[in-house]
């Protein structure tokens, strides 16, 4: 995908936005570019050959036989996130695959160690920043800035996953030039609207070669999280028409409608992307989750939101991006925090009927929460605030919604939920922790 702007410097005079396409591949030096660009191409063609080819129709690869994929050293601006298709080639720059590489790194080694992974969205916005003001000088380096340790890869922890994100990452951006190839998509067009058509069709087909494969999609959405982020985060887009200008200088715009498209098309498939795990009802619901995950992000891309991103991106020193401390990790790495991770609930209804279900909570930043909830009967979602030590949220269940409250005791979460405005009267609900299985 070229997720690079189309003008490699230009300034839209009139409303004060700036869009750049930065050359960052002084970050590397070239003979590592040269090992991964060797090391990757065979890597991702055979994954080609081997994973992606015998799930394709027959029309398919008859339409596709002649498209070559190549790893070159850099895209056409050695911006990192170029990922493309012209000219009947896929290209995937080893720039680019390094530099997300060593993003998934770092977000797995501070997520892991209790720290904010946060700090790795601002480090891209801080990095394009610097490159824009200072195109000779160099470089903040990523794993220093961040204080990630340079062997961090050798966690057990972190390599498992690193590999599972970017994998997947890297298939889901294959699957989506392919994509392109296989529409025959113009992917120089400058118009809005046929560009966003162009991605979301992508976007469907790379999902559904994932679904073929019974492949889970997860980790997509750290990229489109840092790649929205990089486009937005050093660039002023002060209006809503300046904003429309801005999208339709991107070769593949990360907006709303592609974000709900996605959300959609994931979650219409849950069920099968599930089927080849030991719990199915569990990785549904996961699955589920992932997609109102996008729908979450939808939101944020829109003038108003990039605008605040901007305006604090243009005040942090690069020292700002050192390790801190998070109020929450991912489920499963080796520091569990207060409404996070997964629970079993036992779920009394002030009728006294009882059921139990599996609640899977993901906390970020330092108080917001969200999650959901099945038990291969129901299943919903829950988003809500901590405030004071205790959760108020609000829950969805099919066409049903109200509030609750819960509170941790240990590794134990008590709360009760109500109907429309009540956050109690409709039951109570006690939820003990699952612990991980650490003999793996």
């Amino acid at each position: 995908m070229r997720w690079v702007f189309a003008l490699a410097l230009s300034l839209v005079c009139g409303g004060g936005m700036t869009t750049v396409a930065q050359n960052v591949s002084r970050l590397y030096p070239r003979e590592k570019l040269e090992a991964d660009a060797a090391r990757w191409g065979d890597q991702i063609r055979a994954e080609y050959r081997e994973t992606i080819l015998p799930q394709l129709t027959d029309s398919e690869r008859a339409a596709l036989s002649a498209t070559k994929i190549e790893i070159p050293l850099l895209g056409h601006y050695g911006d990192p996130f170029e990922f493309y298709y012209e000219n009947g080639q896929i290209n995937l720059p080893a720039l680019s695959l390094r530099f997300y590489s060593d993003l998934c790194v770092a977000n797995a080694w501070l997520n892991g160690h209790g720290y904010d992974g946060t700090t790795v969205r601002d480090y891209v916005g801080v990095l394009f920043r610097e490159a824009a003001r200072y195109p000779p000088s160099p470089l903040p380096p990523l794993f220093r800035t961040l204080g990630v340790p340079d062997n961090a890869r050798e966690e057990p922890a972190v390599s498992n996953r690193t590999d599972r994100n970017f994998g997947n990452t890297i298939l889901f951006l294959l699957a989506h030039e392919l994509g392109h190839a296989l529409k025959k998509h113009n992917t120089h067009s400058r118009d809005p609207v046929q560009k966003r058509k162009q991605e979301i069709e992508a976007d469907q087909f790379a999902i559904e070669v994932m679904r073929r494969i019974g492949q889970m999609p997860l980790g997509i959405e750290f990229w489109f999280d840092v790649e929205h982020f990089r486009h937005v985060a050093p660039t002023k887009v002060p209006t809503e028409a300046e904003w429309q200008k801005h999208l339709a200088a991107l070769d593949h715009p990360v907006t709303t409608e592609r974000l709900e498209a996605l959300a959609v098309t994931i979650e219409k498939a849950a069920d099968s992307f599930a089927r080849n795990q030991t719990n199915q009802a569990l990785w549904t619901q996961r699955t589920k989750m992932l997609a109102e995950a996008f729908r979450r992000m939808a939101p944020l891309a829109n003038p108003v939101a990039d605008m605040a991103e901007y305006s604090r991106v243009k005040k942090l020193y690069v020292a700002d991006l050192k390790p801190r401390k998070a109020a929450f990790t991912m489920p499963g790495s080796e520091h569990e925090p207060e409404f996070n991770g997964l629970f079993a609930v036992r779920r009394t209804a002030a009728s006294g009927a009882q059921d139990t279900v599996d609640l899977l909570l993901l906390r970020s930043g330092d108080d917001q929460v969200m999650g959901g909830y099945m038990n291969g009967k129901v299943d919903g979602f829950i988003q809500g605030d901590i405030k004071d030590g205790v959760l108020k949220f609000t829950w969805r269940e099919g066409s049903a919604t109200g509030h609750g409250i819960a509170r941790s005791q240990g590794e134990t979460l008590r709360g009760t939920w109500g109907t429309d405005e009540a956050d109690q009267g409709g039951g109570e609900w006690v939820g003990v922790r699952v612990k991980r299985d650490t003999t793996r």
